[in-house]
């Protein structure tokens, strides 16, 4: 079993629970302001958008979409045009899933998908593992990194 970790470059991001091809990204109907925008579910058929990963050294991460840098706020998953550096997440491959979870740099929480339904917003919370060995995650609380800057 190999340990997965991602190289910096662009990215589409999906969940396995995502079937039919959606991904997420920012709403496509977003407001013109500087403030925060939304991390959603994207309808099928909308071309997935560009994510930029950045590694940050021991598994941490910083991820950008549409030139913007993530973060939580209440327990949901912005983009944010100005004014943060935004948060480091862990991003950590699980071998039994063949997906990874994506936390934030305390492990107290993570990303969720908490609906299926187009424009539904990614939450950050703690996520709901099964004890075993290896641990296993739902669907819900997995991500799948697509590469697409590469041949």
């Amino acid at each position: 079993m190999s340990h997965k970790e991602l190289e910096a470059g662009l990215y589409m991001i999906t969940s396995p629970c995502l079937h039919g091809g959606s991904f997420i990204g920012r709403d496509l109907n977003e407001d013109r302001s500087l403030g925060p925008k939304k991390v959603v579910v994207l309808p099928v058929g909308v071309e997935a958008p560009k994510w930029i990963v950045e590694p940050m050294g021991k598994g941490r991460y910083k991820l950008k979409v549409g030139g913007a840098i993530t973060c939580e706020m209440k327990q949901e998953l912005y983009a944010m045009l100005i004014g943060l550096e935004g948060e480091e997440w862990m991003i950590k491959y699980r071998d039994y899933h063949d997906a990874y979870t994506i936390e934030k740099a305390n492990e107290k929480a993570g990303w969720l998908v908490p609906d299926m339904k187009p424009f539904t917003q990614i939450a950050v919370r703690p996520l709901q593992s099964q004890p075993s060995a290896p641990p296993k995650f739902p669907d819900s609380e997995l991500w799948k990194f697509i590469r697409i800057d590469r041949d």
